[in-house]
């Protein structure tokens, strides 16, 4: 996702790239910590893929809109449009949450639409090219919670995977470097 975003951040928004190396490098690092499978290509990892692609689209979208509108005004009208893409497929397998979990879902839809609101600060604040290689940051955190709360272990491959991601990211944040007078 954050590929995808890069480029379409860069393709339509006229956005710089501080450095490819970061996207590449977070990617390889998310790479070495889930090692995919070898083989085939199966329809689930073309619905990732095409579940990336969606996301970085609508990544630049929020980045255009914060030109224009407010936080509060594009987290309303993206709900909106999730809410009716959604509506069809939900009613087709819908069954009725047990009411024990009620409250578990009221705070997963608070904590879902916080992170949209943030997001959309964040890109109201700074390139796309910049907040999104963050979301990278994610794929170690994860791992660190499943060995916190489920005990999973943390292996070699999962920490340099996450070395990896992390030294991308600062390697993103580096400003770029300055083209001398003579240069220009």
């Amino acid at each position: 996702m954050p590929i995808w975003t890069a480029i379409l951040a860069a393709g339509f928004l006229g956005e710089r790239m501080t450095s490819w190396k970061a996207i590449v490098l977070g990617l390889i690092g998310v790479i070495v910590i889930v090692r995919p499978a070898t083989g085939a290509i199966n329809p689930g990892q073309l619905i990732a893929l095409a579940a990336a692609m969606g996301f970085g689209v609508s990544i630049v979208v929020v980045k255009s809109l914060t030109r224009t509108e407010q936080a509060l005004t594009i987290i309303f009208w993206m709900l909106v449009v999730q809410s009716l893409a959604s509506i069809g497929p939900a009613l087709y397998v819908w069954t009725w949450p047990p009411l024990s979990t009620w409250g578990w879902l009221a705070v997963i839809a608070f904590c879902g639409t916080f992170s949209h609101y943030c997001m959309a600060r964040a890109l109201l604040h700074a390139d796309a090219t910049v907040v999104i290689p963050m979301d990278f940051v994610r794929v170690p955190l994860t791992a660190i919670v499943g060995w916190l709360i489920y005990a999973e272990q943390l292996d070699a491959y999962t920490v340099l995977g996450a070395a990896m991601i992390l030294a991308g990211n600062l390697l993103n944040l580096k400003p770029a470097a300055k083209v001398s007078a003579r240069a220009r």
